[in-house]
């Protein structure tokens, strides 16, 4: 088996009611058709997630995906149905259903749990200059399920409160600059978070997700 350090999640980017009916291995053979057609040799995504949660087998783990150009290697691939239209900024519900949202959620748990190397979960639109999956994955999982720091909720410019506060002191005891830990996220602190990220190897966006709070904390 292949070592696994990432999953990276993504959408089909079809219409909510995009062969509505149809059951779930029709949808993956349509989306393989896809594939096929641009010359892959198999469906690119690893997993694939219906609308009413159920979750499809597409690439086998053991395989290389083909589902963000110079990042395959070492990461898995999940899809979820739906996305058509959507934005990088879009909120999860905006555009998948609540059945997703707990099949993604335990999918990812149980993956991170047959992988302990796996220590980013991450979206294409980190990747490329896309909107897919349609939502910003590490704000998403830090809604409620900040994996790599418990209790922490995802936080960036424009946040205040404690969370903001503990950020500004780890930053500063990682020989960062992010002014006062007055608990209010500005100009400042931001630039400290994306210089650590960018130390880390991480995705300079400034926000402060599930992945940064672990390589914080």
């Amino acid at each position: 088996m292949r070592t696994i350090t990432e999953i990276i999640v993504h959408c089909t980017a079809t219409r909510a009611d995009w062969i509505a009916g149809y059951p779930t291995g029709s949808k993956v053979a349509e989306v393989k058709a896809w594939h096929l057609a641009r010359g892959f040799s198999d469906i690119g995504y690893h997993f694939l997630i219906d609308r009413d949660g159920t979750v499809a087998q597409g690439r086998p783990l053991e395989l290389v995906g083909a589902h963000v150009a110079g990042h395959n290697t070492g990461t898995i691939g999940i899809s979820l149905f739906g996305g058509f239209g959507s934005t990088e900024v879009d909120d999860f519900f905006d555009n998948f259903t609540a059945e997703q949202d707990l099949a993604a959620r335990v999918l990812i748990a149980d993956l991170r749990a047959r992988f302990p190397a796996i220590k980013l979960v991450t979206g294409h639109n980190q990747y490329a200059a896309k909107a897919c999956p349609g939502f910003q994955v590490s704000e998403w999982l830090g809604e409620t399920a900040v994996v790599n720091a418990p209790g922490r909720v995802t936080v960036r410019r424009g946040s205040r409160g404690d969370d903001v506060r503990v950020l500004q002191e780890a930053l500063a005891l990682s020989g960062h600059a992010p002014g006062p830990a007055d608990g209010i996220f500005g100009g400042k602190t931001e630039a400290a978070v994306k210089a650590f990220q960018m130390g880390q190897g991480l995705t300079a966006d400034g926000i402060v997700g599930p992945v940064t709070w672990g390589a914080l904390l």
